[in-house]
C-alpha cells in the first residue's frame, strides 16, 4: 500500500480536479442504484391501474409518462456524471504522470555515474516508461472504480434495508467472503506481476544492448547468437506474464460469480416470500431487489478489476520509486564558494579512490598543478588515468576514508575504528594497525583542490561549467551540428560556433554539407566519422570556453594531417587553461609542460619529456616502445597508401 499512497500525491496536487472526478463518480453511483426504486413503483403503483378495458388511453399514456421520463432522467444523469468523472479522471492522472516524469528525468539528471555504473540502461528504460504507463493505468481507473464500487454497494444495500431488512442481512454475508477473496487475490497475484516487471526490465536491457551495439553484432556476425540471447529474456517475460494473467484471469471472474450465485439463492428466499398470507414484500419490492442484487455485480467486478490494476502499479511502483528513493552521494554545499575568479589549479593531495568502496583504483595521488599548465597522463589500461580526470569535475568523489597500506595494497578504515584485511579484522591503536608484524601506519583522506579549495566546496553545476571535456568516444545529438558544438551555451551566437568549429579544424567539412550547421549528424552522430565526431566534440569543448579542459584520447581517431592542424590550434586555445591530456600519440606527450607516468593507480614518474627521458625509467621504455610502433605504422601506412581516418 504504500507505493499506492505514494503515487496518490500526485494527482493530490490538484486537489479540486481530483475531488471533483472522485465527486462525480460518487453522484453517477447514486443515481445508477435509484434507477431500481423506479422500477418498483411502476410495478406496484402503476401496473395495478393498467388493467385492460380501464381507462382511457389518455389516462394509460398519462400513467406511464411520469416514470419512464424519471427512469429516463436518471439514466442521463448517470451518464452525464459518468462522462464528467472519466474525462476528470484522465486530466488528473495526465497531469500526474507528467509530474512523475519530470520528477524521474530530473532524478535522473541529478543521479552520480556511480548510478549509471549500477544500474542497466534498460532497466532504467523500463521503470520511467512501461513503469510509469502502468501507475498511470491506475490513476485513470484505479481510484474511480473503487470509489464507484464502495458507493454502489453502500448505496445498493441501502436502499435494500429500507425494501428488506432480512434479504439485505442475506446478502451481508457475501460482505467477509469478498475479503477473503481480495487477500487471497492480492498475495497470490502481485508477486507474480513484480517479477513480471523485473523480466520486462531485462528484456528492455538486451533489447537495449543490442540496438546500441548494432555495429558490433554485425561485425562478429553475431545476430543469430543475440536473437537467441533475446528470445532466452522473451520467453522468460512471456511465462511470467503468462502465469500472472491465467491467475488473474481465474480472480477476477471469480467474485461476481459468488455474486451470481448468491442471487440465485435471494431469487429462491425472495420468492418463498410469496408463499405467505400477507407476503412481506410486494411485487415491486421484490423485483426492486432482485434488481439491486444485479447491481451488485457491478461493484464485484469493479473491486476485481481494480485490485488487479492496483497488483500491477504497486510493483510498477516499487520498481520506479526506486530511482527517487536512491541518495546521491555528490551534492552541493550548503555555503558554496565563489567561482567568478576561477584560474584552475589543480591539487591532487594523497587522493585514495575506489569505485565501490573495495578495491582502490588510486592510491595515494599527489600532484599539483599550475594554472595554463598542459599535462599528459601516460600509462597503461588500468592504471587510474581516467579517474584522475574524472575526479576533478566530481564525477566521483576523493575517498573520504583514513586508509592503511599493506602488501601494495590499500585498505579503507572502517567506522569503528578496524580495518578488515581478507577475511581478518584488525584494531586501530595509536594511528596504526598490526599486521603480522607490519605496523601500518593510518594515513589521513585526501583532498583534490581546486585554486586551493577542496572540490567538495563548489556547487557542481558552478564547477562544471569551467571544465570542458572530450572523450575517446564522444556522444553526439540526434541534432544540428550547430545545436551539437553549442550544446554547453545554447546562446551562443552563429560567429562563436563558426569560431570554434574554425578551431577545432572541422568548419571546412561542415560547409560541403547540404544544409552546413544546420545538418542532422543522427542518432549518436553515426552520419560522422570517428574523426569527425570527435573534431565536432572539440568545438563544443572549446565554445564552453572552460578554464580547465580534459581531453581522453581525443585524436585517437584522426590522420596525421588533421592531428597536427587540431594541436596547432589547442597550443593556442590552451593558453590559459590547465588542460589534462590523456593520450599515447607522440606528438601531443612531446609537447606537455608535464608528463604524468602512472601504473597501478600510482604516480610513478613525472616531469618534462627531456627529464623523464634523461632519468631512463618506465617513461623513457615507454616512449621508445611508442616510437617503433609509430614507425611500423607510418612504415605500413605508406606501403599499403592507406589513412589512418
Amino acid at each position: 500500500m504504500g507505493y499506492i499512497l505514494r503515487l496518490t500525491r500526485y494527482p493530490l496536487k490538484y486537489k479540486g480536479l481530483f475531488a471533483a472526478y472522485l465527486l462525480a463518480a460518487v453522484v453517477g453511483s447514486i443515481f445508477n442504484v435509484l434507477s431500481p426504486l423506479v422500477i418498483q413503483q411502476m410495478v406496484d403503483v402503476v401496473v395495478p391501474n393498467l388493467e385492460v378495458g380501464t381507462g382511457t388511453t389518455e389516462s394509460v399514456l398519462a400513467a406511464l409518462l411520469p416514470p419512464a421520463f424519471l427512469y429516463v432522467g436518471l439514466t442521463l444523469m448517470y451518464a452525464v456524471f459518468d462522462i464528467l468523472g472519466r474525462y476528470g479522471a484522465a486530466l488528473s492522472a495526465s497531469k500526474a504522470i507528467y509530474d512523475m516524469r519530470a520528477e524521474l528525468y530530473g532524478s535522473l539528471m541529478e543521479k552520480d555515474l556511480e548510478f549509471y555504473d549500477q544500474n542497466e540502461t534498460g532497466q532504467l528504460l523500463a521503470r520511467v516508461t512501461s513503469d510509469v504507463t502502468t501507475m498511470r493505468e491506475f490513476l485513470l481507473w484505479g481510484y474511480r472504480v473503487w470509489l464507484i464500487a464502495a458507493a454502489t454497494l453502500v448505496g445498493t444495500y441501502y436502499v435494500m434495508w429500507t425494501l428488506s431488512p432480512n434479504l439485505t442481512l442475506f446478502m451481508l454475508l457475501m460482505a467477509p467472503v469478498t475479503l477473503t477473496f481480495v487477500y487471497l487475490f492480492a498475495r497470490r497475484v502481485r508477486p507474480l506481476f513484480k517479477e513480471s516487471r523485473d523480466r520486462f526490465g531485462e528484456l528492455s536491457s538486451v533489447l537495449a544492448e543490442n540496438v546500441v551495439g548494432m555495429k558490433v553484432v554485425k561485425s562478429y556476425a553475431a545476430g543469430k547468437r543475440e536473437r537467441e540471447r533475446v528470445d532466452v529474456e522473451n520467453q522468460k517475460f512471456r511465462d511470467i506474464s503468462v502465469t500472472a494473467f491465467r491467475k488473474l484471469a481465474f480472480y477476477e471472474p471469480l467474485l461476481p460469480s459468488l455474486f451470481g450465485m448468491a442471487t440465485g439463492f435471494l431469487i429462491y428466499v425472495g420468492g418463498v416470500n410469496f408463499l405467505s398470507v400477507p407476503p412481506e414484500l410486494t411485487e415491486g419490492e421484490f423485483v426492486a431487489i432482485v434488481t439491486l442484487v444485479g447491481t451488485l455485480l457491478l461493484p464485484a467486478r469493479f473491486l476485481s478489476w481494480g485490485m488487479g490494476m492496483y497488483q500491477r502499479a504497486s510493483a510498477a511502483g516499487e520498481r520506479t520509486f526506486y530511482i527517487l528513493d536512491q541518495k546521491d552521494k555528490l551534492n552541493d554545499p550548503e555555503q558554496p564558494i565563489d567561482v567568478s575568479d576561477f584560474k584552475g589549479d589543480v591539487e591532487f593531495a594523497g587522493v585514495s579512490f575506489s569505485y565501490r568502496g573495495e578495491k582502490f583504483t588510486l592510491d595515494d595521488v599527489s600532484l599539483r598543478v599550475e594554472p595554463g599548465q598542459v599535462v599528459a597522463l601516460l600509462g597503461g589500461t588500468g592504471s587510474g588515468k581516467t579517474s584522475v580526470v574524472n575526479l576533478i569535475p566530481r564525477f566521483y568523489d576523493v575517498d573520504d576514508r583514513p586508509t592503511i597500506k599493506y602488501q601494495g595494497r590499500v585498505y579503507p578504515v572502517n567506522e569503528n575504528g578496524s580495518v578488515r584485511v581478507g577475511d581478518a579484522e584488525f584494531e586501530v591503536v595509536d594511528g596504526g594497525v598490526q599486521i603480522d608484524g607490519t605496523r601500518c601506519l593510518v594515513r589521513p583522506p585526501g583532498r583534490l583542490l581546486v585554486d586551493g579549495v577542496d572540490v567538495r566546496q563548489y556547487r557542481l553545476d558552478d564547477l562544471r561549467s569551467r571544465i570542458g571535456m572530450v572523450h575517446q568516444d564522444p556522444f553526439l545529438f540526434s541534432a544540428s551540428i550547430r545545436d551539437n558544438i553549442a550544446f554547453a551555451r545554447p546562446e551562443a551566437t552563429d560567429d562563436e560556433v563558426d569560431a570554434a568549429a574554425r578551431a577545432a579544424m572541422i568548419h571546412d567539412f561542415i560547409m560541403t554539407l547540404p544544409d552546413k550547421y544546420n545538418t542532422v549528424v543522427g542518432e549518436r552522430g553515426v552520419t560522422l566519422s570517428g574523426g569527425q565526431k570527435q573534431r565536432v566534440a572539440i568545438a563544443r569543448a572549446l565554445l564552453a570556453n572552460p578554464k580547465i579542459l580534459i581531453l581522453d584520447d581525443s585524436t585517437s581517431s584522426v590522420d596525421a594531417k588533421t592531428e597536427l592542424q587540431i594541436q596547432q590550434a589547442l597550443e593556442n586555445l590552451m593558453v590559459g587553461r590547465t588542460t589534462f591530456i590523456i593520450t599515447h600519440r607522440l606528438s601531443t606527450i612531446r609537447n606537455a609542460g608535464l608528463i604524468v607516468m602512472m601504473e597501478r593507480g600510482r604516480i610513478v614518474e613525472h616531469g618534462t619529456h627531456e627529464e623523464l627521458m634523461a632519468a631512463g625509467g618506465l617513461y623513457s621504455s615507454v616512449y621508445e616502445t611508442l616510437t617503433e610502433m609509430q614507425l611500423v605504422a607510418e612504415s605500413a601506412a605508406v606501403s599499403g597508401g592507406v589513412s589512418s581516418e
